[in-house]
């Protein structure tokens, strides 16, 4: 890996053995050997939109499907029977945690249930689970919204050192695992047109949260920290933060390689991922993502009779549960300006117990303005909060935009409905659909819902059970268009089959051939002297080669065409595609 494209470096580090103890990793071992030929979805749709239990689960089936291959780079195993057991020991993932991760990963398509487990019981032995990746025909994708299984094609794929499987993805935690996976995204995962593969890049602490997706920037920090403390990745030359744009320059990083030379810049600060001016903040909370402005104006630059303001917001604060002293120093050491558009953000931030402490953190802290359920959208995925939006919309008659937001509670809440459903219709995730629909049913009941919980309790195991029979009966139907079009392509054959039967009994049975065709008179017979409808109609037909061929198979119980289908046919009907 001695290739310099690009601007950031980064570097991993590698054990002689896989270990869940980290303290004596010594970087990664070169990507010439001991690596997993890994899909670049892992890195742009599991580790920045799934939970860490996710995230580890997949590691671990990519680890075992993809890091031993024969020798023509085929997996040794395309399913692996997986146990709680196994996944809480080797993947990483708690007891309590592994339902909830295992569902996730199926209703994004990440993987399948192969086969479902069973309990043991006196008179069962039980069986495991078999899960296996999912993988996909479909173009290639990064969007988690349409992504149908990992790209099966040519390319798009990276060999990545097996320490990252076996080291950092079951042992750290997801902003950790993220941090890593960033850095090996932009190096070792970039191809240039000439085909070959950074070694370090240049990368700005706002482009690896905004990549990885890491809601806190305090996160962030002490992620970059601990990656570094643990030789995950080294910091080749720390980056400038400045208010003026051409001073600014973003940090450089690289993988920690076992056997690199690169050496770091020097070894990082324990609040340093990059280095800033004395104007901005060195950490920032969990729900900071935008830009801000660099120089903000201090009450001591202000002019003009500042007193009766500065007394009104002194009231304010106390009012919000600041003592007299705490009060007076925010007002000395902060802009009226910052303090006011915090007090006006607050009721947005949705503090949970100290409204007060948190408001201070905010002013100190130069908050942005707040993004709605930043702070839980780690456990509510975003198409629970918009099941819940539109279930209001649709309940109070608004077809259009949805006016209100829902609580942290309420979005949690039609999270895990959400999922029930996804696995129910095991389709498309129609969250706002699902929610309208659900809205609109509570519209109709005479006695009124006044809430999202009490609409679920009443009447969603009606709406489940519901949008499940929708399910089946169009893959009833599919299923059904599906044979009749296989019956319509195959027939022929079917029939040339049995004409081919026909030959090889006239030749070996004669006699019983002949039978055949003497009944077949007498039918003949029976059916011109009927004057019937019906037995006219009969005769028309009677004489053609299918008609004929339909008799034989009949009276020598030979296979319909299903049977043939499912015993002879070189293309059988298959009703899972």
């Amino acid at each position: 890996m001695g290739v310099t494209l690009g601007e950031n470096k980064i570097a991993l580090i590698s054990t002689a053995a896989p270990s869940r103890s980290i303290s004596a990793f010594a970087g990664f071992k070169p990507p010439t050997s001991n690596t997993t030929y890994t899909p670049n979805q892992f890195f742009d749709v599991v580790i920045p939109h799934f939970s860490r239990g996710v995230v580890r689960i997949v590691a671990y089936l990519l680890r075992k499907t993809l890091g031993w291959c024969d020798a023509n780079g085929n997996p040794q195993e395309e399913q692996i029977e997986v146990t709680y057991r196994e996944l809480e020991q080797k993947a990483g993932v708690g007891h309590d945690g592994i339902r909830r991760a295992l569902d996730e990963a199926l209703s994004a398509k990440l993987i399948d249930c192969v086969r479902e487990g069973r309990m043991k019981s006196a008179h069962d032995a039980g069986q495991s689970a078999l899960y296996a990746l999912r993988w996909s025909a479909a173009d290639y994708t990064t969007s988690p919204a349409v992504f149908s299984g990992f790209f099966e094609g040519e390319g798009n794929r990276t060999d990545i050192p097996n320490e990252f499987f076996d080291v950092v993805a079951p042992n750290e935690p997801l902003s950790v695992i993220k941090v890593v996976g960033s850095i090996i995204r932009h190096s070792i995962g970039f191809q240039t047109k000439h085909g070959r593969r950074r070694q370090q890049v240049a990368i700005s602490f706002q482009h690896i949260q905004n990549y990885a997706r890491i809601g806190s920037r305090d996160d962030l920090t002490k992620a970059i920290r601990i990656a570094l403390a643990k030789r995950y990745i080294v910091r080749i030359e720390a980056g400038v933060f400045d208010h003026r744009t051409t001073f600014q320059r973003a940090a450089t990083y690289a993988l920690c390689w076992s056997d690199s030379r690169i050496a770091p810049e020097s070894e990082p600060g324990l609040d340093h991922s990059e280095n800033r001016t004395t104007i901005a903040p060195i950490s920032e909370p969990a729900d900071q993502s935008e830009n801000r402005t660099s120089i903000e104006t201090k009450p001591g630059n202000e002019t003009g009779n500042r007193q009766p303001a500065a007394d009104t917001l002194h009231r304010r604060l106390v009012s919000i549960g600041f003592s007299e002293k705490t009060a007076a120093k925010l007002i000395r050491e902060h802009s009226k300006q910052t303090i006011e558009q915090q007090i006006a953000w607050l009721p947005d931030r949705a503090p949970a117990r100290s409204p007060a402490g948190l408001l201070r953190r905010a002013i100190e802290q130069r908050w942005p303005a707040p993004i709605k359920l930043r702070a839980t959208e780690v456990f509510i995925r975003p198409e629970g909060y918009e099941f819940a939006r539109c279930f209001y919309a649709a309940y109070g008659g608004n077809r259009g935009e949805p006016v209100n937001d829902p609580s942290p509670r309420e979005a949690e809440l039609a999270s895990g409905f959400v999922q029930r459903l996804a696995r129910a219709t095991q389709g498309t995730m129609r969250a706002a659909e699902w929610g309208r629909e659900l809205g609109r049913l509570a519209r109709e009941q005479r006695n009124p819902f006044p809430s999202l919980q009490l609409a679920i309790r009443q009447l969603g195991d009606a709406f489940l059970v519901s949008e499940e029979k929708k399910r089946l009966h169009t893959q009833l139907a599919a299923t059904t268009q599906r044979r009749e079009a296989h019956e319509a392509k195959h027939r022929a054959a079917w029939l040339a089959w049995l004409a081919e039967r026909e030959a090889q009994t006239q030749q070996a049975q004669p006699g019983d051939y002949a039978r055949f065709i003497a009944k077949r008179d007498r039918q003949r017979e029976e059916l011109r002297s009927d004057s019937k409808p019906w037995s006219l109609k009969a005769l028309e037909g009677f004489d053609t080669e299918a008609s004929r061929l339909a008799a034989f198979r009949e009276h020598f119980a030979l296979p319909d065409f299903w049977q043939w289908d499912a015993n002879f046919n070189s293309q059988p009907f298959n009703p899972r595609t």
